[in-house]
């Protein structure tokens, strides 16, 4: 037997958000880390092993900005896809229940 499907839309929209988010948070730690950032974090010697880093990782980090973009857009519309379908469930059933109420005799009490 089947079990029951339930989609959660107010938790897909949040981890929308939360790969939105985390886009923006590596963004801003890898500028902060470059020299172009103009940060200076602690010692020479993290202030340049922070700049490494950021040179090192810098293609990693966009191809990991890159999917969180393409896997927020992804369950956007699969937000968007489901809500639309519970929205046209609710009319269709809707519609059904009173072609159901309107069509089943109403009946009658016959007191003694």
């Amino acid at each position: 037997m089947a079990g029951i499907f339930k989609a959660d839309i107010d938790l897909l929209n949040q981890t929308v958000q939360s790969l939105r988010g985390s886009e923006q948070v590596l963004t801003d730690a890898m500028k902060a880390m470059s020299k172009d950032g103009n940060a200076d974090i602690g010692t020479t010697t993290l202030n340049e092993s922070a700049d490494n880093f950021q040179r090192r990782w810098e293609y990693g980090i966009e191809r990991i900005c890159e999917s969180a973009t393409v896997t927020a857009d992804g369950v956007a519309k699969c937000s968007t896809a489901y809500q639309e379908l519970d929205n046209t469930m609710a009319v269709v059933l809707g519609s059904a229940g009173d072609q159901l109420d309107a069509s089943s005799p109403v009946p009658t009490v016959t007191g003694k």
